[in-house]
């Protein structure tokens, strides 16, 4: 009952007059009571509805079809509303209206412009520079329509914001707010400032992207990013093979300019320089831009074309700027493109008073931009989770929480030009930490649900409401709604723990949500995306929702608000129950909730733009502990300190902190009685060389552990001994308790690991690599300890250039097979020798040889063969010999069927059972002379033999399966599909998808492009299976593709994976993009099957001349079959018993079978259709086939 009370109470406050009703703009309070005449003379009239209660939406429609056209909301109850000319008031009369009047020039002016007072940043020499911002519905394409004789020339046009910045004497600016197409002018936005191990593992990203297998591994892959800075970034390892500059026109390309460079690496650096400054989304991909606001407006580009979705930019643009043009276009650029979320620093003017009236250390968040809706604006914290004391602070200039949440932004160890690393401090360090984190949990929804992007909606919802709780209780204006914690938000989605709904004007939602017994606190939040405000609003919700939740016992419980009165008390003052109507979070917490089904209510109390969406987020959080530091896979150094770091509820009792370095057979204490409710323990390494490390925490009976075992060993240093074209040669001083070590060179992203070598003892070891890239003159090296087979942390890279005079030296052969089994008989050779040879000499074991460096051989007959191989240069000679390399295994013959002839000279009709055939005139390696059955010989006079070898082996399918890896398009430029192709095969078929029904040319290209196959074919509308038979040869980089554009053939976006395995006969490595972003795209070409061009053994078969008076054929083996050509019967004689005689028709199929004959059979053969037919006889001796006539 109370339920139903309250909703009634929401329900009627919000529609009970006051006595005097206002309309909050920033310009000034309007009472509406006020009466003012009403002009209506012009094509377009802007005016106030201001409305007893909001409408409904059919109401609302109704009103459309009258001709109002409603632009904006303002509180209370008023929309911005278009007019068409000498439109008659009386018509929506009926609406509820209060009153309708014009909107006039002193409504237009923002407050920083009033009164000829002009901010610094936008007046010099009498001139000002403003932002004028149109109605919704004006046509800003011709200005002079608009300005008549315009004197002054545009700064820049905004086409989304429907606004123009333009720089103008001040004594105009009356002038240009009497302009009827005008609804409000503010002052540009002020100039952009820069905002400046532990930060991962502070906000638990490390947690979320595991080093041991079966943890979880969300490190952004797949998710790209854009972040506005000072400029290009400089070279550093870290960012390799994942950031595009090509957006960045006109920026600063100065090594001062290194901000951007730091906030970069925080992003997604890779730690690839020094693993522990690595960042936290180390797979996604970084588009760069300068710190323009107008860069704002490529983000629908971006997000269309590029899978941009999530922001990032640590510049501030005056402070407590309030609800700016530049708000209202993120806001509404957010509702636009559901996935995209801006992330911003707060600022660093903690200590500031920027005018919202309680002095300094109040409402100084830097810049308009920060505090939009739907926007996150994040706080800088220290390692140990205090607000540096610089980290600006709320409210919004409406009284809005912000920032919304914070992360590490002191003491930040992040990238810096020329492969460096420093420490920077301030928001600008934790904005990025919060942009990386964020697009680990974009991945882990991806993983989650099909490949799909996230809501960012449900991502903030989740965010917000995952955080933990730091500062006062609840939310604040300090920390916002707490510390992010990517553990937390991670399960939440995990756990699908959320949900959504949409509610319309006075209607409401329930929501059931089952608590368990033993559940600590239970965490509810209700976040949607609002509405756009209108700039010259004073209050920027538009849409407001309430929520309450009831309890199994019938208690009503409120969210949490904050008292945003400018004064301290009221803003340093905790969070209470009561009803939100500022902001669009709204958040319930309950501590030790009884078990049973809490309900939760989402009433829609004043919706004027809807039906608004919402997301529903909760979390329960029992007595456990969480261990999120180190988490298991982590390779520690002896006598380093460790922030060891968990999760766990509050409570009185204190914790204990234990490691082991044997598995848990022993744990030894680390602390006990550790502070209350920290959460966090700075330990030293012990100096044990283990691989079997835990940490395990405990308080009141409940312990948990690190979920899988870490390495505690020390940190070998590397040299480079040389780095030649063809090898690389390293070397380390041992380790103590090291089993082996890793060596590592920097690939096209990350470290790749290059070879393992085992430890023997004390001393110097090395390693000999073969150069992956030898036109690569500049590479990083590394190495890391392992204790049985588990890796310590890796070295600090270490540069070297390719020193490609001085590397000539003996050669040390080595080569490389495509196959070392083959039923092809072709196998191709790579050289491999060290030492950069001249001369080659190679042996295949079967009587031929080569000098060729990297030849290609075909095998006549089956068998095993040892290959040698001898290299020189001027410095010397060596040579290897590998015995048994090559297994050479064809296939069984085809069964065959002689003819023969009468008449002498003629011409044979041989075949096979078998139509995929070659014909050969010997067994000595000849080329093919006819392929297929039938084979018609050409006129001969003797008897002949001629040779058969089937051909075709097992099919092969790879590649993307079908289209739904991803997102994607249908794409219209020449793209191709590069192939590594390792034994003789041909393509039988692939799928595309078209766009179009047309004629399209595939093509097979080698790895000069220049075309080997080709065919057109003609392709319907949506899913094509092409039958290409293009024959591959052995070769890498082979291309598959089309020969011209307009194909308008799908492709992948996102989603593809490379290399793409073709059973053990080919790769799929890529295509042919120029864009370092397209590395996860995939063009055209879906289920690919391809087929080994396998070889049997020879079959002979033979034309024979035979007398015309010869009533049998007689074998050599004194087989005689008679009479052939034969009407009713057939006699098959034999010296020996025959075991069976089998009879096949012309195409293969067994017509007669018998079996445990005499020497002598008699077949019944008049049922048989006239033709030729194979008569095979079986005996103990051999099988024949010869060829039977049927008249």
């Amino acid at each position: 009952m109370k339920k139903h009370l309250l909703f009634t109470l929401l329900i009627c406050l919000s529609l009970i007059a006051k006595s005097q009703q206002y309309i909050y703009l920033k310009s000034g309070k309007i009472n509406t009571s006020s009466t003012a005449e009403l002009n209506l003379s012009l094509e377009n009239n802007y005016c106030f509805l201001v409305l007893k209660k909001l409408p409904s939406q059919i109401q609302k429609d109704e009103m459309k079809l009258l001709g109002v056209q409603f632009l904006e909301y303002l509180p209370e109850k008023t929309y911005v509303i278009s007019l068409p000319k000498n439109f008659n008031p009386l018509l929506i009369q009926d609406f509820d209206v209060l009153s309708l009047f014009n909107v006039t020039s002193e409504n237009k002016l923002d407050p920083k412009i009033q009164n000829n007072v002009f901010p610094d940043w936008a007046f010099k020499d009498n001139n000002l520079s403003v932002k004028i911002l149109f109605y919704k519905n004006v046509d800003i394409s011709s200005l002079e329509n608009i300005f008549g004789s315009l004197e002054y020339s545009l700064n820049s046009t905004n086409d989304f914001g429907k606004s123009v910045s333009i720089t103008i004497n001040s004594d105009d600016l009356v002038n240009f707010s009497a302009l009827n197409d005008v609804w409000f002018i503010e002052p540009i936005d002020p100039p952009s400032f820069k905002e400046n191990k532990t930060a991962r593992t502070l906000i638990r990203s490390n947690s979320i992207n595991t080093n041991y297998s079966i943890g979880r591994h969300y490190n952004g892959e797949g998710i790209n990013i854009m972040m506005q800075d000072d400029g290009l970034v400089g070279p550093h390892i870290d960012r390799q093979g994942r950031v595009d500059q090509s957006f960045c026109n006109g920026c600063s390309s100065s090594i001062g300019d290194d901000h951007g460079d730091h906030v970069s690496g925080t992003i997604m650096g890779a730690g690839n320089l020094d693993p522990i400054t690595k960042g936290m989304a180390d797979g996604s991909f970084l588009y760069v831009y300068g710190s323009s606001n107008n860069n704002y407006y490529d983000v629908p580009n971006i997000y269309q074309n590029n899978d941009v979705i999530i922001t990032s930019k640590s510049y501030s643009n005056g402070c407590n700027a309030g609800y700016t043009s530049l708000s209202k276009d993120l806001d509404e650029q957010i509702n636009l493109y559901t996935s995209l979320i801006h992330v911003f620093s707060a600022g660093n003017n903690g200590n500031s008073d920027c005018g919202y009236g309680a002095g300094a250390g109040w409402g100084n968040v830097t810049g308009g931009h920060k505090q939009a809706k739907n926007v996150l604006c994040v706080a800088n914290l220290t390692q140990i989770s205090n607000l540096a004391g610089s980290s600006s602070r709320g409210p919004a200039a409406d009284g809005r929480i912000k920032p919304d949440i914070g992360a590490k932004g002191t003491s930040v160890n992040s990238t810096l030009p020329n492969n460096t690393y420093d420490t920077k401090t301030g928001t600008s360090m934790s904005c990025p930490g919060v942009a990386g984190a964020t697009a680990q949990l974009y991945q882990a929804y991806k993983e989650l649900n099909s490949g799909f992007n996230p809501p960012s909606a449900l991502i903030k919802c989740v965010l917000l409401n995952s955080a933990d709780d730091i500062g006062n209780p609840g939310p604040d204006f300090k920390h916002g709604w707490g510390e992010l914690n990517a553990f937390r938000a991670v399960k939440i989605l995990e756990d699908s723990h959320y949900d959504s709904g949409t509610v319309s004007q006075s209607t409401s939602n329930n929501h059931d949500i089952n608590i368990p017994s033993g559940t600590k606190e239970l965490k509810i939040m209700v976040y949607w995306h609002d509405k756009e405000a209108s700039t010259s609003s004073s209050i920027a919700l538009v849409n407001n929702i309430n929520i309450y939740c009831e309890s199994p016992t019938g208690s009503i419980i409120n969210p949490w608000v904050l008292d945003p009165s400018p004064n301290l008390l009221s803003l340093n003052a905790d969070a209470v129950r009561g009803i939100d109507s500022l902001n669009n979070m709204e958040q319930i917490t309950i501590s030790n909730p009884i078990s049973g089904v809490y309900e939760l209510t989402v009433v829609g109390l004043s919706i004027p733009f809807g039906p608004q969406e919402y997301w529903v987020s909760y979390e329960l959080q029992s007595e456990e502990i969480a261990i999120t530091y180190p988490i298991g896979g982590e390779g520690l150094v002896p006598g380093d300190f460790e922030m060891i770091r968990w999760d766990a509820p509050n409570d009185t009792a204190s914790f204990m902190l234990e490691y082991t370095v044997d598995n848990g057979i022993v744990w030894n204490t680390i602390a006990t009685a550790t502070a209350v409710n920290a959460n966090y323990y700075n330990w030293q390494v012990p100096s044990s060389i283990t691989d079997q490390a835990r940490i395990r925490i405990s308080r009141n009976n409940i312990f948990d552990e690190s979920d899988a075992n870490f390495t505690i060993v020390n940190v070998p240093n590397l040299s480079v001994n040389w780095y030649c074209p063809d090898s690389i040669y390293v070397s380390w001083d041992s380790i103590y308790g090291a089993t082996g070590y890793e060596v590592s060179m920097l690939g096209q992203k990350y470290m790749d690991s290059m070879t393992t070598v085992l430890n023997s003892g004390l001393g110097t070891y090395t390693a000999l690599i073969i150069n992956p890239n030898p036109l690569n003159t500049n590479s990083w090296f590394s190495v890391c300890s392992k204790v049985n087979g588990q890796k310590g942390r890796r070295a600090i890279a270490v540069n070297a250039q390719s020193a490609n005079n001085s590397c000539t030296a003996p050669p040390i052969a080595s080569y490389l097979i495509s196959d070392s089994i083959s039923c092809s008989g072709t196998i191709t050779f790579q050289d491999n020798s060290y030492g950069l040879p001249t001369n080659w000499n190679w042996d295949f074991g079967d009587g031929n040889v080569s000098s060729l460096q990297n030849p290609s051989h075909t095998y006549l007959n089956e068998g095993t063969y040892d290959v040698s191989l001898n290299v020189s240069n001027s410095l010397g000679q060596d040579s290897i010999i590998l015995t048994g390399i090559i297994n050479i295994n064809f296939t069984s013959p085809p069964i065959t069927i002689n003819d023969t002839s009468y008449i002498n000279p003629s011409s044979f009709t041989l075949s096979s059972l078998s139509s995929s055939v070659n014909w050969y005139l010997d067994t000595l390696g000849s080329p093919a002379i006819f392929s297929g059955t039938p084979f018609i010989t050409p006129l001969l006079f003797n008897n002949t033999t001629y040779f058969v070898r089937e051909y075709g082996g097992p099919v092969n399918i790879g590649g993307p399966i079908d289209n739904a890896i991803g997102n994607g398009n249908f794409y219209n430029n020449d793209r191709h599909l590069y192939i590594d192709n390792y034994k003789q095969s041909k393509i039988i078929s692939t799928d595309v998808y078209a766009g179009n029904s047309q004629n399209i040319t595939f093509e097979l290209r080698d790895d000069n492009s220049q075309v080997l196959e080709d065919t057109t074919i003609f392709v319907q509308l949506g899913l094509n299976t092409l039958f290409l038979n293009f024959d591959m040869p052995i070769m890498n980089n082979l291309e598959l593709g089309i020969s011209s554009t307009g194909s308008n053939l799908y492709r992948n976006s996102s989603g593809a994976s490379f290399p793409y395995l073709i059973g053990n006969i080919a790769s799929i490595t890529g295509h042919n993009s120029p864009y370092a972003e397209d590395s996860n795209y995939h063009y055209f070409f879906y289920n690919l099957k391809i087929q080994e061009t396998c070889l049997s053994n020879y079959s002979s078969v033979d034309a024979i001349f035979i007398s015309p008076s010869s009533t049998s054929v007689k074998d050599n083996l004194d087989i005689l079959i008679y009479p052939n050509p034969a009407k009713d019967k057939v006699v098959v004689k034999s010296n020996d018993n025959i075991e069976n005689i089998n009879i096949y028709d012309a195409s293969g199929r067994l017509c007669f079978i018998s079996s445990n004959l005499n020497k002598q059979c008699e077949i019944d053969v008049s049922f048989f259709s006239k033709g030729i037919y194979a008569i095979q006889i079986i005996n103990s001796k051999k099988s024949i086939i010869s060829k039977l006539i049927i008249e």
